[in-house]
This record gives structure tokens, sequence and C-alpha cells, in this order.
């Protein structure tokens, strides 16, 4: 049997470019030199430009080179995450000491062999003294989660731009799909064929044909909409079809009374399962089943829409329309949602889909 997911995997991007993060320590020390020639022209003391620049400039430079470190620590060990917060605080408090011993003893080091030779090294002092510095690292870690947070923003706003165009494109292919000749001329050459035989079901479905293409052509601007409503849709449509085919179609609704609040993305669900009737169902003579499953499991929404029709060769099932519905979960969910599909030919058709649990906020 057929099977496929929806695997999402990036190489995250560094936070900062190095020639953004050298700018910053370089106005960084310049600031520094400046503050020590003001703080010795206030009190009258000479300034030694050798220490003043050289020291600058050093501590510049080191930090410079240590900062992408602490970016990728601040990535790596997450404190804004849920898991593991406090072993990643443990993390960063080693990590905080030891590179600043690090830059301690480079600094001595480059100061008593290039700046003020013969100036003396003691390692002791350094150790010693190295905690005091450590407030740097710290001040790195903040800069890091403001542009982390900067960015996850942005991206936010980059993806809601991108979610409204899927929207609008899920809307006009959802029309097209169901403003179809051959769907409105078999319904109204079913309606046609009826109103000889039998009034009131012609009446009944050419009422529900219009109700149909009224909720179509309205539309939406909701990115998402509870599974009731969404079912609406999904209803009409199934009911048109069963009226068509009384004898052929046999619809199984499970729907747990607690998923009907929840949300997920609209026009998720009537696509999918006109996608089952025209190609698993409605090419077989005889009478098929179609079953539409949705059921919570902890924080999570699994939707099910399965067939016993003809089905599809696995490397086959995958259609424009279930890789269109694959980008636009991808694009509203990111990488938290599974999306796989069951089938091979003579076995049906299966869909699994498994979302975030959530539900519309209350107005206040």
């Amino acid at each position: 049997m057929g099977r496929n997911s929806k695997e999402a995997s990036a190489s995250p991007q560094p936070l900062l470019s190095g020639r953004t993060i050298a700018v910053a320590w370089l106005l960084f020390s310049v600031f520094m030199v400046l503050l020590v020639f003001m703080q010795n022209l206030s009190t009258g003391t000479p300034t030694d430009w050798r220490d003043a620049l050289g020291g600058r400039l050093l501590h510049g430079l080191i930090w410079g080179l240590l900062t992408p470190l602490v970016f990728w620590l601040a990535r790596r060990f997450d404190l804004t995450g849920n898991r593991y917060r406090l072993l990643y605080l443990l993390v960063h408090a080693v990590a905080s000491y030891g590179l600043t011993l690090i830059y301690r003893l480079v600094y001595a080091g480059m100061m008593h062999v290039v700046v003020e030779p013969g100036s003396g090294f003691k390692l002791a002092a350094v150790v010693l003294n190295a905690n005091v510095w450590v407030p740097i690292y710290w001040m790195l870690l903040c800069i890091a989660y403001a542009v982390q947070y900067q960015e996850r923003y942005r991206e936010g706003q980059l993806r809601a731009a991108h979610l409204e165009t899927q929207l609008v494109q899920a809307q006009l292919q959802a029309l097209k799909m169901q403003l179809q000749p051959h769907f409105l001329f078999n319904s109204m050459n079913a309606i046609s064929a009826l109103m000889t035989e039998d009034v009131k079901t012609a009446r009944r479905m050419l009422a529900k044909l219009s109700q149909f293409l009224r909720l179509v052509l309205e539309g939406t601007e909701e990115q998402e909409v509870t599974l009731e409503k969404e079912m609406q849709l999904t209803r009409l449509y199934l009911e048109i079809e069963q009226i068509r085919f009384p004898d052929r179609l046999a619809v199984h609704y499970d729907l747990a009374p607690e998923t009907l609040g929840a949300l997920l993305p609209t026009l998720l669900l009537q696509p999918v399962v006109e996608n089952a009737v025209r190609h698993g169902i409605a090419p077989h003579a005889g009478a098929g089943q179609l079953a539409l499953t949705a059921r919570r499991q902890a924080d999570r929404l699994v939707l099910e829409v399965k067939d016993d029709g003809r089905g599809a060769d696995g490397s086959m099932a995958w259609g424009i329309g279930l890789r269109n519905l694959q980008n636009r979960l991808a694009a509203l969910y990111g990488n938290q949602y599974t999306f796989e599909v069951e089938t091979a030919p003579n076995e049906g058709f299966c869909l699994h889909i498994s979302l975030p649990y959530r539900q519309p906020a209350l107005a206040s």
C-alpha cells in the first residue's frame, strides 16, 4: 500500500552576518575610546592612546570573533522554548564563564605581548577577575533573542501574506472544480430527468444545488473555519451526489462532538471528498462507500477521508490537488502537521490529516 508524508527541514541562517557583527563591535570600540578620552579630559589626566586604542580595539576584536559562537549557543540551547529550559540555562551559565575566561586569557596575553610588552601577565588574576566580564555574554544572548524575535515577527508577516494568496488560490480552485460543466450538467440533467418521475425529489435536489452554489460563491476571507462550518459545504455536496446516485453512494460520518468546534483550513474537506467521489466511486458500476472521521488525540485534530473505490498506485496518488492542499497546510502550520495517503489499485483511497487542535478565540 502506497504511503507518503511531509517532512519539513531547513538549515537555519545566521542571526546576523559577519559584516554586521564586525561593524557593530568596531562602533562599540570607537565609542569606548571616546568615553575614555572624555573621562581623562574631564579629570585632566593625559590619555595613553596606545592603551586606549589598542585595548578597546582588541576588546572588540575578540568579542567580535566570539559573538557568532554565542549566537549559535542561543539558537542551539533556546531559552525561549518550553522544553529543557532549566538545563539550557545551566548550559548558558557554564558557557558564559567559559567564553569570558577565554576572552580574558586572550586579551591579557595580547596586551602583554603586543600592546604593552612587559606589562606583566598574572594567570591567577585573570581567572579570578573573569566573572566581572560575564554580563557581556548575557548581553549578547539578549541581543540574539531580540534578533530572533524580530525574524519570527517578519516571517509571520510574510507567512500571513502568503496565506492570503494561498486562500485566494484555494477559493478559485474550489470554484473552478465545483463549477465544472460535468458537475453542473450532470446535476441539471438529473434534475431534469427527475421532473418527469419524482418532482418532489427534483425540487429537493435543485434546492440543495442552489444552496451549495450560494455557499461556494459567497466564499470567505477567513484562513480557518470550524469543522462544523466546513462540513456544511461538504454535506451539501454529498447529499446532491446521493440524490444522483441513490443506490450507489453510502456516506458514513464519525465526527466526535469535541471536534466540531476545532479549527481547520477553509475549503479543506470538500475538494478531497469530491475527488474521492469522482475518481474513486463514480467510475465503478456498483455501490461505493465513503467515510469521514474526525477525532481528537490530546492536542491534535485527526481527520480521515476514506473510500472503497478503485484506488491508485502509490506513485500515482499525488496529483495537483493533493500537492496544493499539502502546500496550504505547510504554509499555515509549518511542520506541525502530518499528511499521509494510503492507496493501492482496487483497495480504495485513504487520506490522513493531523493538525494542531485549536478553537476560535472567544470575543472579548
